[in-house]
């Protein structure tokens, strides 16, 4: 299990606060891996607005991290070990109502933003974008509004205007039934998919149905085709 690191466990010299005198925005940061988890601790800790105070690479190490820290901002890619990223992320939105959650992933905006944002976060960044783009969208969720790309505005736009490009039938899947579609895009067999999101065999069997009937595949061959199509590039690693 991947040890959380504490970067500042000490306060931070008075240079470090931003104007008038104001502290700095409390920042931790939850990756899956220890060089994305560095990566984008450094990138906010340049900016003297943010005191950067823990960062993890592990599912229970972000839970402790988080809770001895409770910061302004959380940045997190909650979709580590084949947890069930979107119940996560209402449960930290419930234990942590004071703290803005943004998502930090590789997981396909298209697909995730929404079911995030209506979990309880309040930005999702994607991890191809810049280091100016993560900047702006701290700074954006820490003083209190909503972070979304021009992607997900876009679509947004589209949806209103019922030209909605979003792959056909995704958006009618429930976030269990989303996470079961997301660990068999992962090569998951049933029996492990039940282990990983702590359901029986026959509860998955039967969202295997229900996923199948709402996207209109045929048979369980077509299932997992159609899931690799959909969701295979971004879940690889999960």
């Amino acid at each position: 299990m991947a040890k959380a690191k504490l970067l500042c466990s000490r306060p931070v010299k008075n240079g470090a606060a931003v104007r008038a005198g104001r502290k700095p925005c409390r920042v931790v940061v939850v990756a899956d891996t220890c060089v994305s988890e560095q990566g984008m601790a450094a990138i906010v800790g340049r900016d003297k607005r943010y005191q950067v105070c823990g960062g993890a690479h592990g599912f229970f190490d972000a839970g402790e991290l988080i809770r001895k820290h409770q910061p302004d901002v959380l940045l997190i890619e909650p979709f580590l070990e084949d947890r069930d990223g979107i119940r996560w992320i209402k449960d930290l939105a419930t234990e942590f109502p004071r703290t803005r959650i943004l998502i930090v992933s590789r997981q396909s905006e298209r697909v995730y933003s929404e079911r995030a944002l209506q979990a309880g976060a309040a930005g999702y960044w994607m991890k191809n974008g810049s280091a100016v783009e993560l900047l702006r969208a701290v700074e954006t969720v820490a003083r209190g509004e909503i972070y979304i790309s021009p992607l997900i505005t876009s679509l947004a736009v589209q949806r209103f205007a019922r030209r909605a490009d979003l792959p056909h039938g995704v958006d009618a899947l429930s976030d269990r039934e989303m996470a079961v579609f997301a660990l068999i895009a992962a090569g998951r067999r049933p029996g492990e998919i039940a282990k990983k999101l702590g359901i029986s065999r026959r509860t998955v069997e039967t969202h295997f149905e229900h996923i199948k009937l709402k996207l209109r595949y045929p048979d369980a061959q077509a299932l997992k085709r159609g899931a690799r199509e959909l969701l295979g590039a971004a879940t690889s690693s999960m």
